[in-house]
């Protein structure tokens, strides 16, 4: 869910984006920050052009318990096609990748979510291309987070994560 935030005769440029709660596709701040728009598409598998109005970034501020999340693979493979080889213990799997998620730093859990939002009706093969393979989970329950940057200047604006 989207709120805007912001006060009248504050010093705010205006108002900004705050997310109450979020699901779905997450990484590692440290595949993101510091890098381009069109980077951070090609690092998470957006179709060119995905970011070019722009966006946000959330970050978790409550890490998932075991059942909130499923395993993403890597974003060299899209969601949608993604398939958990068979043989591995997703327990221990989940167990290990728990350990290094953090709620601050370049640990933290966090979402690019497009102005450009997803479209059912495109091909979901062009609109998540192969990517470079980072790290991705599958959050399924809705939980807290806040926006930690703005995706603006497309292509080569830089996200700049806050603290």
């Amino acid at each position: 869910m989207l709120s805007k935030s912001g006060s009248a005769g504050s010093t705010d440029p205006g108002p900004r984006l705050t997310i109450t709660r979020a699901k779905g596709c997450f990484t590692l701040d440290k595949f993101i920050a510091g890098r381009t728009l069109r980077e951070i598409e090609k690092n998470l598998g957006f179709e060119e052009g995905r970011l070019a109005r722009g966006g946000c970034v959330v970050a978790l501020t409550q890490l998932p318990g075991k059942r909130d999340f499923d395993l993403g693979g890597y974003t060299n493979v899209s969601m949608h096609r993604f398939k958990m080889p068979g043989g591995l213990d997703v327990d221990v799997l989940k167990k290990t990748v728990m350990e290094i998620w953090k709620l601050s730093g370049e640990n933290r859990l966090v979402k690019v979510i497009p102005t450009i939002r997803h479209d059912p009706a495109k091909d979901p093969d062009q609109q998540y291309p192969h990517a470079r393979g980072v790290p991705q989970w599958d959050i399924q329950a809705e939980l807290p987070c806040v926006v930690v940057g703005t995706l603006s200047a497309y292509p080569d604006g830089v996200y700049r994560p806050t603290a």
